[in-house]
């Protein structure tokens, strides 16, 4: 049996989430997410993939991830200053998203992989104001406790919304065959409108009261003052690097060498999808009750396992379970990593901090894809094959990744959580077990009334048989 003292602690998080939307309703956070995300749903799992099909190479895939990566990032930080100058986030938000979402529409008529690059690297750079904005507004927002699991409600409400998204562009695209730019145009044009909807719904939030500010003192002071901030950047820059090495030669495998089409894409997305709305039910709760820490090792460390199969992959089966996979990781560490980076940050510097954190991740990132890039490029000059070039990135990022993850371990909380993670577990599986005995109870009494309830009828039904049986034998 579990102490009272749990379920006591459990309702406080359930008022906290009650005080959290009655004094600001988030409903506009979550539709906006649903909308959005259904959106990039339809579009963003085939981006990398029309870049392969407009003939773009290991290197040129590299300069695609990277230019995406650092664009979308490297304007991060003055964003963030003006917002936390001003204490306003839903301008940036709707002005950025509607700026995103017309970056769709020209990606109809591009002839080949370098013009699809400049589209989807000045998207990156137009929409770099909403990634700090969003984090500061929900930190705004939402109370340190329910963090978590707020972030991870909001976020299951969006993946919900890009499941349905990327099966349906998977058919369409599936439909129209070989006509490469074609078979992209109503996925392009819907991704568009959903990006406009989705960023009018935040006109309809009441934004908190303007925060307090302060001026804006530096990147380096900022990362000086606070010992739990610089240690997080300094470990995920050398994780993201080992990561992003092997992600320009994804798509390359997806297409080329286990030759996947539209549909078993979608089901990719799918499933990686799938899985993340269910375990962020209890992500959220976790991060909450028993800390960050935990989930972000193993998320970081977790992420070994996709270049491991992506190197040994020969049919889509091994990919969807490698997206099973990262369906449970990612979901695990970007929850926790986003509460955790919120927790870590001084409310005043909250926007600037996390652009800055996005900012040093983008850097990383840009180089870690375009070092993969060149060296599968390079793997296959001096002769290892179209396939022993991708498995050499793929060893090597595996390593990085496993090593680096581990090192995430260095990490400190900034609060003591009262659970564990084995102990909420426990807990989570012995609340479900009881939900569904009671389930059960509730089926079984249902099924008694309405067993009772026919043996009435039936002895009705009898006595008005009866006398006219007797009637007509006599």
């Amino acid at each position: 049996m579990f102490s009272a003292t749990n379920h006591e602690k459990t309702k406080k998080d359930q008022q906290n989430i009650q005080d959290s939307e009655n004094q600001t309703s988030l409903k506009p956070l979550y539709l906006r997410s649903v909308i959005s995300n259904f959106g990039n749903g339809v579009m963003s799992p085939f981006t990398s993939i029309y870049a392969i099909e407009l003939g773009a190479s290991a290197t040129e895939m590299g300069w695609f991830r990277s230019l995406n990566n650092l664009f979308a990032n490297v304007l991060q930080i003055p964003w963030g200053m003006i917002s936390d100058k001003f204490g306003k986030r839903v301008y940036f938000i709707i002005l950025g998203g509607i700026l995103t979402a017309l970056f769709w529409l020209p990606m109809i008529y591009v002839k080949n992989s370098h013009e699809l690059l400049f589209l989807v690297a000045s998207q990156a750079f137009v929409g770099s104001m909403v990634s700090p904005t969003w984090s500061a507004l929900i930190g705004d927002m939402v109370h340190q406790s329910v963090r978590g699991t707020v972030t991870a409600t909001i976020n299951a409400a969006a993946s919900a919304g890009s499941i349905i998204a990327t099966l349906l562009s998977g058919y369409v695209i599936q439909a129209f065959g070989a006509a490469t730019s074609s078979k992209y145009t109503v996925p392009l044009i819907l991704a568009t409108v959903c990006g406009i909807i989705a960023s009018l719904t935040m006109l309809t939030l009441r934004e908190p009261k303007r925060i307090r500010t302060q001026r804006y003192r530096g990147m380096k002071l900022i990362l000086k003052e606070n010992i739990y901030f610089r240690t997080f950047c300094y470990v995920t820059i050398l994780h993201s690097f080992f990561m992003t090495l092997a992600w320009p030669i994804f798509p390359i495998t997806t297409v080329r060498v286990t030759e996947d089409n539209a549909v078993q894409i979608a089901y990719l997305s799918a499933v990686q999808g799938s899985v993340s709305l269910i375990v962020r039910r209890f992500v959220g709760r976790l991060a909450d009750r028993a800390g960050r820490k935990p989930l972000i090792i193993f998320g970081r460390a977790g992420i070994v396992v996709v270049p491991i199969i992506y190197a040994i992959a020969t049919n889509v089966y091994y990919l969807y379970a490698v997206d099973f996979t990262v369906g449970i990781l990612a979901s695990a560490s970007e929850i926790a990593v986003f509460a955790y980076l919120l927790d870590i940050v001084p409310e005043e510097q909250r926007a600037t901090s996390i652009a800055l954190y996005n900012t040093i991740n983008g850097f990383s990132s840009f180089v870690g894809s375009l070092t993969g890039g060149y060296m599968a490029d390079f793997a296959l000059s001096i002769g290892f094959g179209e396939n022993g070039s991708l498995q050499f990135v793929y060893a090597i990022s595996a390593v990085g990744r496993l090593a680096c993850g581990l090192l995430f371990m260095k990490i400190r909380e900034p609060y003591k959580y009262p659970s564990t993670i084995r102990r909420e577990i426990g807990e989570m599986m012995h609340e479900d077990s009881e939900r569904i005995k009671k389930g059960l109870e509730e089926i079984e009494e249902k099924g008694e009334i309405a067993e009772e309830s026919l043996k009435k009828d039936l002895e009705w039904f009898e006595n008005i048989l009866g006398p006219k049986e007797d009637k007509e034998k006599r």
